[in-house]
């Protein structure tokens, strides 16, 4: 179990590395965002043919199909899973955390996810990005103490949970220049407006963070 003012510590670290850092870290969340895509897609029967991670923090996941042949099932699910991605993979660590597995098994999860994503990575600077995360995430999980397992695992669910809900603006900035894929899709097919889906995204995160980090304050406490 860790301490408060680890548990405290870790969480404005992760701050820290999804604010004023963010130019450099959102790589990460743009990982999981699109691994996020690439995992429920799946499960609905989407094939997935590609995955780019962008210099710029952008991101795209490509199916076998055009966006706008999915169900809406497909869609949905493909829409949430990206935007809610991050966050639900932080609150599914914070979950593993409070219920005092190893946290090398949560950097083992993670490594599983990016190991599975790779082999879709079609741009080079995913193949730089991508395997670079899972490396450091690597040498925590084999090389190092117990100890430092434990906070780097408490930094990286914590930077899943709040960078989750930073990630949710880009979204919102690319919907007012007039159009961006996931939320584009499910107005179409909902015929609710890209707004609304851009407000669930934001309110979902919002409530993983909150809810997530209650969790790992209250173990702590």
């Amino acid at each position: 179990m860790a301490d408060p003012g680890m548990a405290w510590t870790t969480g404005i670290v992760a701050f820290v590395a999804a604010g004023p850092l963010w130019r450099y870290t959102s790589h990460a969340i743009t990982i999981a965002h699109e691994g996020g895509h690439a995992m429920l897609g799946s499960l609905t029967g989407l094939v997935v043919k590609q995955i780019r991670v962008n210099r710029d923090g952008s991101g795209s996941t490509g199916y076998s199909k055009k966006v706008k042949d999915f169900g809406l099932i497909q869609t949905l699910a493909a829409g949430l899973a990206g935007y809610l991605g991050p966050s639900m993979f932080g609150l599914a660590g914070a979950w593993m955390l409070v219920h005092d597995m190893a946290p090398r098994a949560v950097l083992l999860m993670t490594l599983v996810l990016i190991a599975m994503m790779l082999v879709m990575v079609r741009n080079a600077f995913g193949f730089i990005a991508v395997p670079l995360t899972g490396a450091l995430i690597w040498v925590v999980a084999m090389r190092s103490t117990e100890q430092v397992q434990l906070v780097f695992a408490h930094i990286w669910v914590w930077f899943l949970l709040i960078g989750g809900s930073r990630k949710i603006p880009d979204l919102y900035f690319g919907w007012q220049r007039g159009g961006e894929p996931d939320t584009g899709a499910l107005s179409d097919k909902t015929g609710l407006s890209s707004a609304f889906f851009v407000a669930l995204f934001w309110a979902g995160s919002l409530a993983a963070l909150i809810y997530g980090g209650v969790l790992l304050l209250r173990h702590s406490a």
